[in-house]
């Protein structure tokens, strides 16, 4: 069985991605998976209110933090998965984010959009993450007292997924850094559950086919 296309439309309610997977894999699956791409899952979201095509501009960072669930001390950097997927996971985002009619600029040209992929190694790990483990990057933003927001939907806390997630946020960078309360937006997400089994070339594979799944469940997101 392909990558599960899991797309909602409005707002979107809590999610646990294991269950939702277990029936998923259950009911097509009766005697078990077969295959290490019989777990691939690719969850999506977005912000039904924010104007992606008044968005042309996007930026990535070099690195794919790796999420360890341990807090960032004031000025500590965090972990950063192999470069090996670390390269294949931002060649793909860019890749398609090209294809989608958005250029890349440099984080300090005031990007429309900034792309902030993480991974993670354990399993049964509530995902979130606060904003230190993005604070020695982000552009503009003050070292202390902001986070995330999701501006018209829920976003996706999952517990108990697959080891091996990608989890990618794209935020919205057009406010300025002081307005409000410094939190800054997040336009749409994606997880993509269970890339850790299977060999290095499988995993490579898998990863970007999950994320060019993202972009398929995200019509919206083209120009």
């Amino acid at each position: 069985m392909s990558i599960d296309k899991i797309e909602l439309m409005r707002k979107i309610f809590p999610y646990v991605l294991a269950l939702l997977a277990s029936y998923t894999l259950g009911g097509c699956y009766p005697h078990g998976p077969e295959y290490d791409t019989d777990f691939d899952l690719v969850y999506t979201a977005y912000s039904p209110d924010f104007d992606f095509k008044g968005a042309t501009t996007f930026s990535l960072p070099d690195s794919v933090v790796k999420i360890t669930g341990d807090a960032l001390q004031a000025g500590e950097k965090p972990q950063f998965i192999a470069a090996t997927y670390s390269d294949a996971i931002l060649a793909q985002l860019r890749k398609n984010m090209t294809a989608y009619g958005y250029t890349e600029v440099d984080k300090n040209a005031r990007p429309d959009l900034i792309l902030l992929p993480t991974t993670t190694t354990t399993t049964n790990l509530f995902y979130y993450y606060d904003w230190g483990y993005w604070g020695w990057w982000y552009p503009g933003y003050p070292g202390g007292g902001w986070g995330w927001y999701y501006p018209g939907y829920y976003p996706p806390y999952v517990t108990g997924y697959r080891s091996g997630s990608v989890f990618v946020q794209m935020v919205d960078n057009k406010p300025e850094p002081s307005a409000g309360d410094g939190n800054v937006p997040v336009v749409w997400n994606f997880i993509a559950n269970g890339l850790a089994e299977g060999s290095s070339t499988s995993i490579l594979s898998r990863i970007q086919t999950s994320i060019d799944q993202a972009f398929v469940q995200s019509p919206y997101l083209k120009h």
